[in-house]
């Protein structure tokens, strides 16, 4: 379905689906940016095209899930303010390290902008560094999809086993350290 949709609306949809994607709707990055990568290899558009139209979207998608997070804290129910104080010693301990390697981590770039919004993390270094974060993200992921354009539909279907497995390993830790935030915290 994104790839149809990517084939028809080219670089407007790259940019829908990674602005959908960095304000925390779960749309991989992995098989968008490199499909633009690969019909940059086939002249429909610059690989440069690409890169900066995902970049540009995640910029946008990753401040609009920041400002939900940062005007939504006053309605947060009560119990969680353990977590709310948690997103806020985690940001003010690593903000800045957090945001720029974030950006460039599966996953953990899409849903990192709310919580730095609800840690009343300052929007300008954060979107500096979500905007810094975001290009090399998005440069690997089109130049993947530029190199691998001869061999497209092997790496498309090996791809889809690639995702799985990344969602079966990386789901166990994801449960863990969202059980265990608090001492990884401290520790860290």
């Amino acid at each position: 379905m994104i790839e149809e949709f990517v084939i028809s609306y080219g670089l407007m949809a790259i940019f829908i689906t990674m602005l959908l994607e960095s304000a925390m709707i779960p749309i991989p990055s992995e098989i968008v940016v490199p499909l633009g990568g690969f019909f940059a290899a086939r002249g429909a558009f610059s690989f440069w095209a690409v890169v900066w139209v995902s970049t540009f979207a995640n910029l946008i998608g990753s401040l609009l899930a920041y400002y939900l997070g940062k005007f939504a804290r006053p309605y947060f129910p009560h119990f969680m303010k353990d977590h709310l104080e948690l997103a806020e010693l985690f940001f003010k301990k690593h903000g800045s390290w957090a945001i720029l390697t974030g950006r460039m981590l599966p996953a953990v770039r899409t849903f990192m902008s709310m919580p730095a919004g609800l840690a009343h993390t300052p929007v300008i270094p954060f979107t500096l560094l979500t905007f810094l974060g975001s290009i090399p993200w998005n440069f690997l992921m089109a130049w993947l999809g530029f190199t691998l354009a001869e061999n497209w539909t092997l790496v498309h279907h090996y791809g889809t086993y690639v995702l799985i497995g990344m969602v079966v390993i990386g789901l166990p830790i994801g449960i863990y350290v969202l059980k265990n935030a608090r001492k990884i915290i401290e520790w860290i």
